[in-house]
C-alpha cells in the first residue's frame, strides 16, 4: 500500500491528523494532491456547505460556533473552514478562529481548519473547493465556511458555498449602502448580529428595504451570538433553504456554476504561476529590454510575449 493510499484510508476512517495532512497537501497543490483527490472522489457525498460572510468584527466566528453547537446537538459532524487574511510576513492565516469558536473547538466530531487568502481576490483561494471535497469525503455532515471580508470584495464565497449568510452589525448605519451590490449578488439570508444594540431594528429594516425585489422580501434575522439568541431560528432557516434549493433543482445549478468557477480559477492559477516564473527568466528580461529599446510600448511588448507565456503554461 502506498503512502497516499494509507493517508486516504486514514482520512476516510476519520483520523483528524491524517485529514489535516491531506488538506495541507491539497492546499499546497503538490504532486500528491491529484492522487489524493482522485482516490477520495467516490467518497464525496455532496454534503451541505454553508457560507458566512461579513465585515470584520461582525461576530461571524462566534455565530458559526453557536451554529456548530446546534448541529452537534442534533448528532451531526461539523467541519469549519475559515478563510483568513494572510500574514504579510509568513503568508499564513493570522486570525484566532478557534478562540472565537471555543464552544465547539475541542468537541468530538468537530474539525476546524484555517486557510490563508494569500492575496486571493475576495478572500477565497483557488483550492477551497478541493479542500471542501476532502472534508466531505472525511464524513462530515455539514461544512461551514467563513470568509475574510464582505460585500463586493467577497462575492466569490458564492463560488464555494451552497447557502450564504451575510452577517452585519447595528453600528454599520448608512455605510451598509457601500456593500449593497455585493449583498444583492450573494446573500440568501441576512443576519443582524449583536442585536441587543438598539440600532438593530433600523439596520434590519434598511436591509429589507434595500434588498426587496419584485415584492419579495429578503430573509433578515437578528441574533446575539455571544448569548446564543436567535441561533436556532437562523440554523433552521439555513437548513430549510438548503433543502429548498435541493428540491427545486437550484442546488444542482449552483454547483454547476461553482465547478465552472473552480476550473477557471485553477486555469488562472496556472497562468499566474507561469507568468511569475517567466518574468524572472533571463531570456524573458532580455527580450523585453530588446523590444522596448526598439520603441515598442509595454502593451505591444506584452502582446509579443503572450505565445511564450503559453509555452510556459504547457510545461506546468
Amino acid at each position: 500500500m502506498s503512502d497516499v493510499d494509507r493517508l486516504v484510508g486514514d482520512v476516510i476512517a476519520g483520523d483528524t491528523r491524517s485529514l489535516a495532512k491531506a488538506i495541507s497537501i491539497v492546499e499546497a497543490g503538490s504532486s500528491e494532491a491529484g492522487h489524493i483527490l482522485s482516490r477520495l472522489a467516490k467518497h464525496v457525498r455532496g454534503r451541505p456547505v454553508i457560507g458566512f460572510s461579513g465585515p470584520p468584527g461582525s461576530g461571524k466566528s462566534t455565530l458559526i460556533g453557536k451554529f456548530g453547537e446546534y448541529l452537534k446537538g442534533n448528532g451531526l459532524k461539523v467541519a469549519v473552514l475559515a478563510i483568513d487574511p494572510s500574514s504579510p510576513f509568513t503568508g499564513g492565516a493570522v486570525l484566532g478562529d478557534r478562540v472565537r469558536m471555543v464552544s465547539i473547538a475541542s468537541a468530538p466530531g468537530v474539525f476546524i481548519r484555517s486557510m490563508a487568502t494569500r492575496g486571493a481576490r475576495g478572500g477565497v483561494v483557488a483550492y477551497v473547493r478541493s479542500v471542501l471535497r476532502v472534508l466531505d469525503a472525511a464524513g462530515f455532515d455539514f461544512i461551514l465556511v467563513e470568509t475574510a471580508g464582505a460585500g463586493q470584495t467577497d462575492v466569490s464565497i458564492n463560488d464555494v458555498a451552497d447557502v450564504v449568510a451575510i452577517v452585519v452589525t447595528p453600528d454599520m448605519g448608512d455605510s451598509i449602502q457601500a456593500i449593497k451590490a455585493g449583498l444583492l449578488e450573494i446573500g440568501d439570508v441576512y443576519v443582524v448580529n449583536k442585536a441587543d444594540d438598539s440600532r438593530s431594528s433600523y439596520i434590519a429594516s434598511m436591509l429589507e428595504a434595500m434588498l426587496s425585489r419584485g415584492g419579495a422580501k429578503p430573509v433578515v434575522l437578528k441574533t446575539v451570538a455571544t448569548r446564543g439568541e436567535g441561533v436556532v431560528e437562523l440554523a433552521e432557516t439555513l437548513l430549510r433553504k438548503w433543502e429548498q434549493l435541493k428540491t427545486d433543482g437550484e442546488l444542482q445549478a449552483r454547483r454547476r456554476r461553482q465547478t465552472i468557477a473552480e476550473v477557471v480559477a485553477l486555469i488562472m492559477e496556472d497562468f499566474r504561476t507561469a507568468i511569475e516564473r517567466f518574468s524572472s527568466d533571463k531570456e524573458f528580461i532580455a527580450e523585453v529590454e530588446r523590444l522596448t529599446a526598439e520603441g515598442l510600448d509595454p502593451k505591444s511588448v506584452a502582446r509579443e510575449m503572450r505565445s511564450r507565456v503559453l509555452e510556459w503554461v504547457n510545461r506546468l
